[in-house]
């Protein structure tokens, strides 16, 4: 599991990349409250009562996938392509904690709204993706 320094620097190396917080929020609340607040938003700074630190242990995260992936093939079925984007982002965090060394490739060969990230991403956790997978694989809803 990666440490709280890891974290850190996982979050300094990504936000400047990723603009919209589809994958950096998900390192932050991983944080104690005092390592996340000087990324948190003035609001939240002055609450560390309310502040609740995620699990990161490789049971929670990979439960955490598990319950996501309904969602996930939903969004990449229906051509959601933002929402299918995000998706991906989502398990490139949880799979980066884990520390999978292959979630940096997840964006390698995007296409499909990441049905074959999301096969690859079920593969490795052991659940069967065609409980979710229509089977078409299309880069647009007119094709």
């Amino acid at each position: 599991m990666r440490t709280d320094a890891e974290i850190v620097a996982r979050i300094e190396a990504r936000m400047h990349k990723d603009p919209f917080g589809f994958e950096w929020p998900y390192y932050l609340v991983c944080l104690p409250f005092e390592l996340a607040k000087p990324y948190l938003i003035e609001e939240s700074k002055s609450k560390p009562a309310d502040w609740k630190q995620a699990q990161r242990d490789e049971e929670s995260l990979r439960t955490e996938c598990i319950d996501y992936m309904p969602f996930a093939w939903d969004k990449a079925n229906n051509c959601r392509g933002i929402s299918a984007n995000r998706s991906i982002a989502h398990f490139q965090a949880w799979l980066w904690l884990m520390g999978v060394e292959w979630a940096d490739s997840l964006w390698d060969d995007y296409e499909y709204y990441g049905k074959p990230q999301l096969v690859r991403i079920c593969e490795f956790l052991g659940v069967d993706h065609k409980q979710w997978d229509d089977g078409v694989r299309t880069n647009g809803e007119d094709e």
